[in-house]
């Protein structure tokens, strides 16, 4: 093997290296925003759980708007 054909081994190893590199630094940074993303939805959901409950107990407190008034 001579040294130009080393040469440019090493060269496309490297180039090859650099390509993955790159390609992991993109992926990493496209799981860390999908963890944000899934943060955020975590707790909208977990907010509209808790809306949903205090509706739910609202609703449930309040039948006496529906009971006709005495003189009835």
């Amino acid at each position: 093997m001579t040294d130009t054909d080393l040469e440019t081994r090493i060269i496309e190893l490297e180039t090859r290296i650099s390509h993955l590199d790159q390609a992991m630094t993109d992926m990493s940074m496209m799981v860390k925003r999908q963890w944000d993303r899934i943060d955020v939805l975590e707790r909208r959901n977990h907010l509209l759980g808790e809306d949903m409950k205090r509706m739910n107990d609202f609703m449930q407190t309040a039948p006496e708007d529906d009971v006709p008034p005495p003189h009835y």
